[in-house]
């Protein structure tokens, strides 16, 4: 059984959206940007040693970025249960 926590789903989208925000400046900084994102890696690698999944996994949640329809993780929680995850509640 997949088990993702709730956390890790929020952290992963949360950096995502502050590298977001970053490159979206006049002038990135790449300081705050790349420890970000390997920030982003070592959670997916908690999750999965598989590099395809953690792809899969990546591209589910910072997919719903911009849904304006639900503001809630609903969306995203749904798109990791068709790919087989248990949310888990915790850290």
């Amino acid at each position: 059984m997949k088990e993702i926590y709730m956390s890790q789903i929020k952290k992963i989208f949360e950096m995502y959206m502050d590298i977001f925000e970053q490159e979206d400046s006049d002038y990135p900084d790449y300081r705050v940007i790349r420890p970000k994102e390997r920030a982003i890696d070592r959670t997916l690698d908690k999750i999965t040693d598989n590099k395809e999944e953690q792809r899969k996994i990546y591209y589910a949640i910072i997919g719903h970025l911009f849904n304006r329809g639900d503001g809630t993780y609903r969306p995203i929680c749904d798109d990791l249960r068709a790919l087989g995850y248990t949310i888990v509640e915790g850290v």
